[in-house]
């Protein structure tokens, strides 16, 4: 397994450098520059642009962009963000824990919520519960995630709080990570803050792809019930709900861990439209503006880390297998 892991991780160092030096050149194949964003201030005369477009190296040849961007980065320098001044390290520092929470929360409720309802539904096949959930998850499942944002905002942060009577449990702020007087309360207040702010992005981010770990689970459940271990298992006097825990649902896992690994990179990429919706200062808005304002090394800086969170999702699958079924081995 060690062996196995480590030429996974080399193989992933030239396809990490094949990705980014496509999206080096796609960000630099789009017009304007860092620099353009001082074109629209009419107190900033052309000849200052040409000196910030110097300074900052966007005079010099592609190539020599390139090669200069590749060695900086190699080294583990980032640079320091073209728009906000800032060094990239310190704002990726800032921005990365806020979609890893976001993020895992996400995904926790979808395999959750999703196992849970493919579970009930293989159970109760073509029963009115079964065929409910069915309509339910593809309703859901074909609903924008943004736009499913902009709807828990309208009924829980809006009318919410318009209704008499509405229970106070089920009203959640519109944006933003924390309350005003967030630095005020004590630990457990600080926390519980968080978690509701957390609700509504997290639900909006996870429920659509919940509903569809609840059809894959659905399905292998199905073949897995039908095999001959599970009616042995059955006739032998076990209980159903072991039957069904213990044997089925781990057989059953397969397929889901695949899922696993895929939806880690697409919860990464689509928290971008979330975090926008709910104000949730993380990535997606942070690769957002670095890429309206052609902020090329926070451009460069978010996209590495995107690549390598789809590396590890896929190695992190390759795992889990083995540790479901011991029949992988990986020499």
């Amino acid at each position: 397994m060690t062996s196995y892991l480590l030429r996974r991780l080399l193989y992933a160092v030239p396809l990490l450098w094949g990705i980014l030096t496509l999206v080096f050149f796609i960000m630099h194949a789009a017009p304007g520059d860092p620099s353009a964003m001082y074109l629209l201030n009419p107190n900033v005369s052309q000849e200052v642009v040409e000196q910030i477009r110097s300074n900052w190296g966007l005079d010099e040849p592609l190539a020599v962009q390139y090669w200069s961007w590749l060695v900086n980065f190699a080294s583990g320098d980032f640079g320091l963000s073209l728009a906000q001044q800032r060094p990239i390290s310190a704002i990726l520092a800032d921005r990365i824990p806020n979609t890893l929470l976001l993020s895992g929360t996400a995904l926790v409720l979808i395999f959750l919520i999703g196992i849970a309802l493919g579970v009930i539904q293989a159970v109760r096949q073509y029963s009115t519960l079964d065929n409910v959930l069915t309509f339910g998850a593809l309703l859901i499942y074909s609903m924008p995630t943004f736009w499913l944002g902009l709807m828990l905002i309208l009924i829980f942060a809006h009318l919410s709080y318009q209704i008499d009577g509405w229970p106070e449990l089920l009203r959640f702020p519109a944006s933003g990570t924390t309350s005003i007087q967030y630095d005020m309360l004590g630990f457990f207040g600080k926390l519980g803050d968080r978690i509701h702010h957390l609700i509504l992005p997290a639900f909006a981010l996870g429920v659509g792809s919940a509903a569809s770990v609840a059809r894959y689970t659905r399905s292998s459940m199905l073949e897995v019930i039908r095999q001959d271990y599970i009616r042995t298992a059955r006739a032998k006097g076990v209980p159903g709900h072991r039957v069904i825990m213990k044997h089925a649902l781990r057989n059953a896992m397969l397929p889901i861990i695949t899922l696993l690994g895929l939806y880690l990179p697409f919860l990464l990429s689509g928290s971008v439209l979330v975090e926008y919706v709910f104000a949730w200062p993380g990535m997606g808005d942070t690769i957002i503006k670095a890429i309206l304002q052609r902020d090329y090394p926070l451009v460069m800086a978010t996209s590495f880390v995107f690549a390598v969170m789809v590396v590890i999702g896929n190695l992190l699958a390759d795992v889990l297998y083995a540790v479901v079924d011991p029949r992988i081995r990986y020499e």
